[in-house]
Order: C-alpha cells, then structure tokens, then sequence
C-alpha cells in the first residue's frame, strides 16, 4: 500500500475513482531542515501531508519570541488550514524541524472536487474533524496537565523526540522555558 493509500484509509477509504481524483493534486515535495513551507503573512494555496520528518506551526510575539503552536509527524496534515478557508494571509509560519517530506496538494482544486465528488467531500469532512479534535486535545492539555506530565505524553507519543529536535522547540511546544525542560528532564532521569 502507498502512502497516499495509508493515509486515506486511516481517514476514510475512497474508492478507485475518488482516489484517482485525490492523487491528481498531489505531488511529492522534499524540504530541508529549516525550510518554510508557509510564510506569516503569505497567501497560501497549498495543504500537506507529511510522509517523513518533523515540522511545526509557530507565531512570534511583539519580542521576537517564537511560540510553537502545532508540532507534526507522519501521518498528519499540515498547512494554514484557517488561511486557506478563509483565504486570507496565515498568521503562523509553517517550517521544517528535521528534513522532510510531503505530499503538496492544491486545496482549491481540492475543495472544487469535494464539489463534484461526495466521497471527497466525506474525505474532507473527516479531515476537518480530526484537525477540530486535535486542536481540542491541544487546548485540554495545556489547560489541565503539568508541564511534566505534558512532556512525559510527548514523549510517549514520539520517544526519540529529544534527539530529533532542538530542546527548545520541545519547550515552546510543551509551553514552558528551556530551564524548566532541563529540570524536568533531570528530575524524571535521576529517578
């Protein structure tokens, strides 16, 4: 099975013709680490899913401060999902952690096929809820677990993450300094 296959399943199976339609707007895309694949400020048109790698969504603050909103890994979606519906400019920068690659699709041809084909149209349907229920579980563990406890459910979630990526990204993602990070990481390590 292809990945493009893997991931359509895991959301919503399609048939041959659907797929067919799907695979038509997509293309393969290579970043390197630190490359932007949507610029703040920029009009974008395009949505990805990550085959391999790490990347992130992040906003800067009036300090210059780099928050990370959103960190993904194989197999998610990415892409300035609320620039592109309500096609205006994105407020986050969408960038590389590690190198990566994607599959790049053209959301507009996208939403023109969800027109014409209702299995697109389920397909993107699921797509939305998954992205609705992730940013809820983001907001509920912000809200509700320690910043130990937040970062002991990353590391279950990718276990080798302290060696893929720059410990303070880890921090900004997990909401907290990179001091904090160093002590929580002492204190869960020298048990």
């Amino acid at each position: 099975m292809t990945f493009i296959e893997t991931f359509i399943n895991q959301v919503q199976p399609l048939s041959d013709n659907a797929l067919a339609l799907f695979k038509s707007i997509v293309t393969k895309k290579s970043f390197s680490k630190n490359d932007v694949f949507v610029s703040s400020g920029s009009l974008p048109s395009k949505f990805y899913l990550l085959k391999q790698g790490i990347a992130r969504s992040f906003t800067v603050d009036q300090k210059g401060k780099e928050h990370i909103r959103t960190l993904f890994t194989p197999i998610t979606t990415s892409g300035a999902l609320a620039a592109l519906i309500k096609k205006e400019p994105s407020r986050s920068t969408y960038d590389c952690l590690t190198d990566c690659e994607f599959l790049e699709g053209d959301y507009y041809k996208f939403i023109e096929l969800t027109k014409i084909n209702h299995e697109l149209a389920l397909f993107h349907v699921k797509i939305l809820e998954a992205v609705f229920l992730n940013v809820v579980k983001r907001i509920s563990e912000l809200s509700s677990l320690n910043a130990t406890e937040r970062y002991v459910k990353l590391k279950k979630e990718i276990p080798d993450i302290d060696n893929l990526i720059q410990q303070y990204h880890i921090a900004s993602y997990l909401n907290i300094t990179p001091v904090q990070l160093s002590r929580i990481r002492k204190e869960l390590y020298s048990r």
